[in-house]
């Protein structure tokens, strides 16, 4: 098989606009969706965390805590992390034409406190997200399934942002 000359030239254009592309990107500080969790820098060494056995927003906070680097240590009473149960708010926001629900809003919220020896050292008050989602009259399965989907999301983003506030905790 030949190449000609033209082929290779266009692959090395490809190859170099592929590679200033990818450098343009990381240094202007660029990261995937997501990706950023696990480069947290958390000062704390080790962290009892506390929640409800049916809540997933701590489960969630637990594994990104671990991959932080944080040791969970569920016997230390020094640094405790109480986590609040999520509760999630649900409304109509609007109607179609047929009179029915169109467009919803989930509104989630949960609190956290940060003691360390007995003091509270950070208390959260409510964090709350919301999002919209429009609704299908003529099919319901789909609505509770984008409904779910939208609450794993949110649960995601809300360990995020606690996170990033326990980053800013210095023991």
């Amino acid at each position: 098989m030949r190449f000609k000359a033209s082929h290779i030239c266009i692959n090395r254009k490809q190859c170099l606009s592929a590679l200033l592309l990818s450098l343009f990107l990381s240094a202007c500080g660029f990261t995937l969706q997501g990706s950023g969790l696990n480069e947290l820098s958390i000062k704390i060494p080790q962290i009892n965390l506390q929640y409800s056995a049916s809540n997933e927003l701590g489960r969630i906070l637990q594994n990104q805590l671990l991959l932080s680097g944080v040791e969970l240590d569920y016997s230390s009473t020094t640094l405790l992390l109480q986590l609040e149960d999520e509760q999630t708010l649900e409304r109509i926001v609007s109607v179609n034409r047929n009179i029915r629900a169109g467009e919803y809003e989930l509104n989630m919220l949960s609190a956290f406190q940060l003691i360390q020896d007995g003091e509270i050292m950070l208390d959260s008050g409510p964090i709350s997200l919301f999002q919209f989602y429009e609704a299908d009259p003529l099919n319901a399965a789909a609505k509770t399934n984008e409904a779910e989907l939208i609450k794993s999301e949110m649960r995601q983003q809300l360990a995020a942002q606690i996170l990033r506030q326990l980053q800013a905790f210095e023991p």
